[in-house]
């Protein structure tokens, strides 16, 4: 879930900066086919440009950036199950009614669409044909009270007998250019997107600044065959007899408006300044989303085999029927925070904690990482400076796996968050000493909902259980890094 909401923001991000891009520069530019691509590709890019991994060579130096010089360990997954006991509205978690939610409109909109292609069938086998000066297009007679409107590769004529026969003619060949120009293909392909992406309002902005430019190529199609003067006041009279207000008021229609301001500068060129600022937010946006992936982990969320540094966490109810470490080599079942038994034969004994590490581990009673009191600090004489790469690196006695079962022994998904359905990623730092020992463990990326806390808790656990790192033979502190993360299945 939080993969898929990143990726959403990020996404909608994209689109949102493409939308203002024309709407302040390209929008009252003559260059229409431009304008016309730009609106059908925005929508392509904004939601490809989150998952494109581009090598830029100075994107690398941004995602070393921050000041984490340090190792890190292999991601550990904590799946927690909800209890089969809920009845069915409780198991209903925000996750589920959001989807359902999204596919009921989704299915209304799609429903919509539908019964809009079968009206136009039925419109079409209750017309009459007309003869053709194009031999694209297929003409119909309909009744009066139908609209006239083109679609594929029909032209639908109402009978507009308020209209001259040269302005009949006017708004014959501004249909047949939506014809020539396919416009009805990219009717079709934001319908499909509204339908798809109908919470984002960006995407029906969009749509209808691409009917206005539909309008515009169509309108300048007219104009290589009559004059403006002509044309402009078919519009004004159209819209009159459509909407029945007084004289003048076709000005407080926006779209009219726009379409007459766009006959005042048929034949002028665009600028192409403007039409290549386009790259500069396209580099922009490429830097920004190298430097903070989400195309990697978004195959967690869908991926139906655990990993190999997956614990599965299991509620009581589902307890007997959960994997075991025996049945699946690299995979620790965890017992949920209440059920853990409190006797001391449930978990194995631990090694005794320095000082340092017993403090950071007694406080877990505060939601607040900031409030976890610092250990105290050893004198310079008693500490060397961490580094961050050594010849002989430090691991868990045991190697990973050995790791990988100690967490699953001990570590538990805290109740208040299996409750709220909180999970995302856990980061803790920490230093594994000359000794062995873990000092400085602190929380680099922050969950909440005592997860920091249980997490704080584990690693401090961990403390005296590591061969120490060593540079020229002679033992080393080194630093390192741990994500956690937590997900509820």
């Amino acid at each position: 879930m939080e993969t898929i909401v990143n990726y959403l923001i990020q996404s909608g991000l994209s689109l949102l900066l493409f939308y203002l891009f024309y709407r302040l520069v390209l929008r009252n530019q003559p260059s229409l086919r431009y304008n016309r691509l730009f609106l059908l590709l925005a929508p392509a890019v904004a939601l490809a440009t989150p998952l494109l991994r581009i090598p830029l060579p100075f994107v690398a130096g941004l995602r070393v950036a921050p000041a984490l010089p340090t190792i890190q360990l292999p991601e550990v997954v904590v799946v927690g199950y909800y209890e089969v006991e809920k009845t069915a509205l409780e198991s209903l978690s925000l996750g589920s009614v959001l989807l359902a939610l999204y596919t009921l409109v989704g299915l209304v909109l799609l429903s919509r669409l539908v019964w809009q292609l079968v009206r136009i069938q039925r419109l079409a086998a209750a017309a009459s044909p007309l003869a053709s000066p194009d031999a694209q297009a297929v003409i119909l007679q309909t009744e009066a009270s139908s609209p006239t409107f083109a679609f594929l590769h029909y032209v639908f004529l109402s009978k507009q007998t308020y209209l001259s026969e040269k302005e009949q003619r006017q708004v014959l060949a501004h249909e047949l250019a939506h014809v020539r120009l396919r416009h009805t293909y990219d009717i079709l392909y934001y319908e499909i997107l509204t339908t798809v992406l109908w919470f984002n309002p960006l995407v029906w902005l969009l749509k209808e600044e691409l009917r206005d430019v539909h309008e515009y190529q169509a309108d300048a199609e007219v104009l290589t065959e009559y004059q403006p003067q002509e044309y402009s006041s078919l519009l004004a009279k159209e819209v009159l007899y459509q909407t029945g207000i007084p004289v003048g008021s076709y000005f407080q229609k926006p779209q009219v408006f726009r379409r007459l301001h766009m006959l005042q500068q048929h034949g002028r060129k665009g600028s192409l300044l403007r039409a290549l600022l386009v790259l500069p937010l396209l580099l922009a946006l490429l830097v920004t989303f190298s430097a903070n992936s989400v195309g990697a982990g978004m195959a967690a969320p869908f991926s139906e085999a655990p990993a190999l540094n997956e614990i599965l966490v299991t509620s009581p109810a589902k307890k007997a029927a959960a994997p075991v470490a025996d049945e699946k080599p690299g995979i620790a079942q965890v017992i949920p925070d209440e059920a853990v038994p409190t006797g001391s034969e449930a978990i194995p004994e631990k090694p005794a904690f320095t000082q340092r590490a017993e403090k950071i581990v007694a406080k877990t009673d505060t939601e607040n990482p900031a409030a976890i009191p610092a250990p105290p600090e050893p004198s310079t004489t008693e500490r060397q400076k961490p580094y961050t790469y050594v010849e002989q690196m430090p691991q868990f006695k045991g190697g990973d796996g050995a790791m990988l079962q100690f967490l699953g022994r001990n570590i538990r998904y805290p109740k208040a968050a299996q409750d709220a359905g909180v999970e995302g990623l856990v980061v803790l730092g920490f230093v594994v000493e000359t000794d062995g020992s873990l000092h400085d463990i602190t929380v680099i990326k922050s969950l909440g909902n005592g997860i920091d806390q249980e997490a704080m808790r584990v690693v401090g656990e961990m403390n005296g259980q590591w061969d120490t790192g060593r540079q020229n033979g002679k033992p080393v502190p080194v630093k390192y890094t741990l994500p956690i993360r937590f997900a509820m299945k």
